[in-house]
């Protein structure tokens, strides 16, 4: 079971209690593998283990290995591998809901994941239940879907399966394996630490995690029956209220430093009445769902939008209900890599029903969705800054690095009312000094009704803004570039009157001359009539070339010429120059490509640093104190090794006479990795954990040590 602090396992603010490992230290939802392993048929191995057990991630020596699937694993495509033909596969099976097996999808509009749970079959055609992880109803896309956990499909190296009626676990494993000496554990819990107090007068409380590794947790994707997913507000988001650290009416939580190593589900979740955490330095590689959440609960707010209709609703006090949300949590300095390897539904940080939180200097980056989503705008007051987020939107599509809604009581109240755009985002939200990389349109997306967002010097590469139907938007001061031939600026739909839109002082640099796209039907004079303002900016579409306003897009498509556009009151004071920017080809040490600082700037605009977004440093635990001395007859004599050490491609190379250490060193001084050898070597750095940024390898011998800088870049 997961371990649970209470009120009375709490510290106090004057004699706070911190668990902090020495060394390496591992907590494991995980079940090891002891049994000793046969031939079960070709390169198949077969042990027996406990009947009925509750599994669903196989790990080998700690690497996450492969359900038994169709079709087999391709990190380069959807979903780690689609086709269309995969229902057909699972029905040619003799008991595809044995495991069961499991279909999981991309939603038919691609806003996330559709996952089914098999429940039988009748001829070659299977049935299935949906678990409802998506908010806007359950629609298999017709070619991005896959099926697992299914013995017949156990067919490549890497896969297995466990048969629960007779405790069989099957595996095929990858060439070279020693079964019977390699350590197989298989993930079992969904939770292992769960700070869950009273009520939120008797909370759990200055408890400090530090230092620690979190692995081995059951995929929450499949851990219910049914619709069993909650879903979040008017967003396109369901959840599971779970994570692998759980908090729930708890304050002054702190998790850092620590490795959140291919978890199952979310990674820190904070449900209901949490306040002043601080979720600091860690490193989340590989996580099932989403890395940290934030959400309140539904008895929060005053009125509870959803799909299945606009409630009744009479109650204009701003804010929320009551204090079961979190607030004042800062997410900082975090590695997230690779998240949503199960749900697609998720983000690398996600909130629905929070105030007064903190986002900043964290990366993002290999996400099926957005890096950073917000369900709603209850009730704002957050501040993002200094994030890099990056290849992301990967699986999905319609979102941005950025991506937030505000379907709350200003789409319940109408487009009309003025002063309900503020009831629940009664604070401002600050989106400043970010890299947002775009693969599409959108770089910061406030998708519909989202609303109360002051935005100031952003780079955007790849994409810009959207402005929605919502109100009181600011964009200031951004660098917003686009080389696909989609618009700088996104103006979507005829929204009401009164927008208090404004936007000035940035730069639109585009390789086409739609740098403006206007959707919906709309034109300058409807934009201009929201009351938004829009001028002194810097519009650039190459030499030569005179900028347009397109439609939603179609680049190709001309809505108004740039004289129509000015002509109606939008950009009168603005420039069509190049804003010649420093160099693009610039790699900065923590591995940002591009000083995008404009030589030419536009009148007004502000120079922001173009090295300080995303982690500082190296997060995640520091194994220092796990390297072992050597031995006392070990290597060549003190002073006759002769010692090369070099880094090329995410490889670092070792020549010395006799036996030597390595361990790879963060420009922070905390050892992510190290290595034992002889003679001369190569060792491989795998992503995880070494991300972009200066690192150092320090090789030692019997007679010392030699350290050599090395950088990694994208």
């Amino acid at each position: 079971e997961a371990v649970v602090f209470g009120p009375s396992n709490s510290g106090t603010a004057s004699a706070p209690i911190t668990y902090r490992a020495l060394g390496k230290a591992i907590i494991s939802g995980g079940i090891k593998v002891t049994s000793a392993w046969t031939t079960s048929s070709g390169s198949v191995m077969k042990t027996t283990i406990e009947k009925n057990l509750k599994v669903d991630q196989l790990f080998l020596n700690g690497k996450r290995q492969i359900m038994a699937r169709y079709p087999n694993f391709n990190e380069n495509q959807m979903l780690q591998g689609s086709a269309s033909d995969a229902l057909s596969k699972a029905g040619a099976a003799a008991n595809p809901a044995e495991g069961p097996g499991y279909v999981r999808s991309l939603h038919t509009s691609m806003w996330g994941g559709e996952s089914y749970i098999i429940t039988g079959k009748n001829g070659n055609s299977v049935s299935t239940a949906w678990v409802g992880d998506n908010n806007r109803g359950s629609g298999m896309h017709a070619q991005y879907r896959m099926v697992e956990n299914i013995y017949e499909l156990l067919d490549a190296q890497g896969e297995w399966f466990y048969k629960k009626s007779t405790g069989e676990l099957f595996f095929w494993p990858p060439s070279g394996t020693d079964l019977n000496s390699a350590t197989i554990e298989l993930a079992s819990l969904s939770e292992l630490l769960r700070f869950v107090g009273t009520n939120a007068t008797a909370t759990v409380k200055y408890i400090t995690f530090d230092n620690v590794v979190f692995t081995h947790t059951y995929r929450t994707l499949f851990d219910g029956t049914g619709d069993f997913f909650e879903k979040v507000t008017k967003s396109d988001w369901g959840i599971v209220r779970k994570g692998t650290v759980f908090m729930q009416n708890a304050e002054n939580i702190t998790i850092k430093n620590s490795l959140f190593d291919q978890i199952g589900g979310n990674g820190v979740f904070c449900s209901g009445y949490n306040r002043n955490h601080r979720i600091y330095n860690n490193d989340f590689e590989d996580a099932g769902a989403s890395c940290v959440c934030l959400f309140g609960l539904k008895s929060a707010f005053r009125c509870y939008n959803s799909w299945s209709g606009k409630p009744t609703c009479s109650d204009r006090t701003p804010g929320p209900a009551n204090n079961e949300y979190p607030s004042y949590i800062s997410i900082d300095n975090n590695m997230m890599n690779h998240g949503g390897r199960f749900e697609k539904q998720t983000a690398g940080v996600t909130m629905s029903g929070s105030e007064f939180d903190t986002i900043r200097h964290n990366t993002i980056h290999n996400i099926p969705r957005a890096g950073i989503n917000f369900c709603d705008g209850s009730w704002g007051g957050h501040v993002v800054e200094y994030n890099w987020v990056y290849d992301c939107v990967k699986e999905s599509g319609d979102h941005g690095p950025f991506n937030a809604w505000g379907r709350d009581r200003n789409e319940i109240f109408g487009q009309n009312d003025v002063a309900a755009s503020l009831y629940d985002a009664r604070n401002t939200t600050y989106v400043r000094n970010n890299r947002f990389e775009a693969p599409q349109m959108f770089g910061i997306d406030l998708d519909d009704q989202a609303s109360n967002y002051y935005q100031d010097q952003n780079l955007i590469i790849g994409g810009g803004y959207k402005v929605q139907w919502n109100r009181y938007n600011t964009y200031l001061n951004g660098i917003c570039i686009t080389t696909a031939g989609e618009g700088n600026v996104q103006f979507h739909g005829v929204w009401g009157p009164n927008s208090h839109h404004y936007g000035a002082r940035n730069i639109f640099y585009g390789s086409k001359s739609c740098i403006y796209q206007v959707c919906c039907g709309s034109n300058a004079t409807q934009v201009k009539g929201t009351g938004t303002v829009w001028d002194s900016n810097m519009v650039y579409c190459g030499s030569g070339c005179t900028p347009n306003i397109s439609d939603w897009n179609n680049c190709g498509s001309q809505q108004n010429t740039w004289s129509q556009w000015t002509g109606a009151g939008l950009d009168a004071h603005s420039k069509i120059a190049d804003p010649q920017f420093t160099d693009v080809n610039k790699v900065f040490p923590n591995g940002c490509k591009g000083d995008y600082t404009p030589k030419n700037p536009p009148p007004g605009f502000k120079t922001f640093s173009m090295d300080s977004f995303g982690v500082m440093g190296t997060p995640g635990p520091d194994f220092t104190t796990a390297i072992k001395p050597f031995g006392a007859n070990r290597g060549a004599a003190p002073g006759r090794e002769k010692q090369f050490v070099n880094y090329s491609n995410r490889h670092i190379t070792v020549s010395s006479e006799g036996d030597y250490q390595v361990a790879i060193i963060s420009s922070a001084g905390r050892t992510l990795s190290r290595f034992q050898g002889k003679g001369g070597s190569k060792f491989v750095l795998g992503k995880q954990r070494i991300g972009c940024g200066v690192y150092f390898a320090a090789v030692r011998t019997n007679s010392g040590s030699i350290y050599r800088r090395f950088i990694v870049s994208r």
